[in-house]
């Protein structure tokens, strides 16, 4: 059996391993040779690589849905909705080594394959003008971008988290920084170097991109920033993490959503605190493999939120955010979260995945504040979000993390984040109340199954390539 590496190289080179790969968008079928003959030719390529972070109407893996569900219904603020349906893997930890991390593990390093591609090719390219030298440089800098994301959510959910274990010798995943031949056998990097190649790719990158302008669909100076600082966070780099955070925040051209148009920024693309968002529409789109469609009720239904998430959040009306959680005819509790409505008045199927937003960005720079012990940028950054949240100033003063966690849960439910917030601070998963029908009501950081297995077609074709204990 080919092992995936080459099967990624053919897929993203030649476009002959799948028919999802012949399917898709013509930038994502290009070979070498004609994707880079010109800058404009790289930019068309470029767009393929975007395509990975959601895969194909066949088959939504990695942002299309899975990663979200997998950042939520492992945590304790959603769940699978019943038994039999599709998230009930992720939601009682029993992924097998065999299939159920396929994707999240082949759609990034089909991302690297791709993104790797245009970068060596790019750099062969000769900039006589100004302006080709500007575009030469942002094509640059969304693939160091983008080939920083990939890493990050393969590091974060194949390997120990760095607060969990010793970065230094616990295995992560392999780094990809460079084309691949076919006999190429990689073994795994630690996760001290994955954090190390992401945080210098996000820093390469920010300087050859824009800060003009809003950017929709692509990742810009301000989106990489944000992202950085998202990265530092989970690596416990708080000076680094706050900084960044701040530069988005003062000097960015987007603002938190007012209070009154809060709930309709859900249904609309690219609102003015979307700082990434993967670009969907009808032919692009995962149909009812996508997230709207697994939340929807009337759809899939197959995520939920949980009754301690309904009661919690529910305990202050004045919230904007309460808006959102909409009452499920099948159960009668209101246990729809309503972030995936679908575009401008569009069916569930049919939404913008969200990849960070500046509300992300306040809570980064309010946790990262505290852990500096700076106690007033820290209440003050959690403020702007709370009361533009609530419609009222409220002051809240001498925070501390539980409070800044409080509001990542109300903020950022459904955009996968809870599960790994808690391993990232190596903090238990504990699940309360009746409604939760999983064997797993607490699993710890130390656990073998908060990371996940090497999937068993890549290890039964690379003999460099070790399983993650425990599996």
């Amino acid at each position: 059996m080919k092992k995936i590496f080459s099967i990624l190289l053919v897929a993203a080179i030649f476009a002959a391993c799948s028919d999802d790969w012949l399917e898709v968008d013509p930038s994502t079928s290009m070979t070498p040779e004609v994707a880079f003959r010109s800058l404009e030719d790289a930019q068309v390529a470029l767009r393929g690589v975007y395509n990975a972070l959601w895969t194909t109407t066949s088959n939504a893996t990695y942002y299309g849905a899975d990663l979200f569900t997998y950042g939520d219904v492992k945590g304790d603020d959603m769940r699978t909705q019943s038994s039999g349906l599709r998230t009930e893997r992720q939601y009682n930890f029993t992924e097998a080594e065999e299939a159920s991390t396929w994707g999240l593990w082949t759609r990034p390093f089909v991302g690297l394959s791709n993104v790797n591609a245009i970068l060596e090719k790019v750099s062969e390219i000769e900039a006589l003008t100004d302006q080709q030298k500007v575009l030469k440089a942002d094509i640059e800098g969304q693939s160091l971008a983008l080939r920083a994301l990939f890493h990050f959510d393969l590091v974060r959910i194949f390997g120990r988290m760095p607060a969990n274990g010793n970065p230094e010798t616990d295995l992560a995943v392999p780094l990809v920084t460079r084309m691949m031949s076919p006999a190429y056998n990689p073994t795994r990097n630690t996760v001290a170097e994955v954090y190390a190649q992401i945080i210098q790719d996000f820093y390469d990158a920010i300087p050859k991109l824009s800060t003009q302008r809003k950017t929709d669909g692509t990742i810009n100076a301000w989106a990489a920033k944000a992202l950085l600082s998202r990265v530092q966070l989970y690596y416990g780099n708080y000076t680094q993490a706050l900084e960044l955070a701040e530069d988005v925040i003062q000097n960015g051209p987007y603002s938190l959503i007012a209070y009154d148009e809060y709930v309709d920024s859900w249904a609309t693309a690219f609102s003015g605190e979307s700082l990434f968002e993967i670009s969907f529409n009808a032919q692009q789109n995962s149909d009812r493999e996508g997230l709207g469609y697994l939340l929807d009720p009337t759809g899939y239904g197959s995520v939920t939120l949980t009754d301690s998430f309904i009661e919690m959040i529910l305990e202050d009306e004045d919230d904007i955010r309460t808006h959102i959680i909409m009452v499920d005819s099948r159960d009668n509790r209101r246990g729809y979260l309503k972030k995936y409505p679908g575009l401008n008045g569009a069916s569930t199927r049919i939404n913008n995945p969200k990849v960070i937003r500046l509300a992300e960005v306040y809570l980064i720079a309010s946790e990262a504040a505290l852990a500096n012990g700076d106690q007033t940028k820290a209440d003050g950054y959690l403020n702007v979000l709370y009361d533009i949240r609530t419609n009222r100033e409220n002051n809240l003063s001498n925070i501390d993390l539980e409070r800044i966690l409080l509001e990542r849960r109300k903020e950022l439910v459904g955009e996968g984040h809870r599960f790994f917030d808690l391993m990232r601070l190596s903090r238990p998963l504990v699940r309360l109340g009746s409604d939760h029908f999983s064997s797993v009501l607490e699993l710890h950081p130390d656990h073998h199954r908060a990371i996940q297995p090497i999937p068993d077609i890549e290890l039964n074709a690379n003999p460099n390539m070790v399983q993650n204990p425990g599996y």
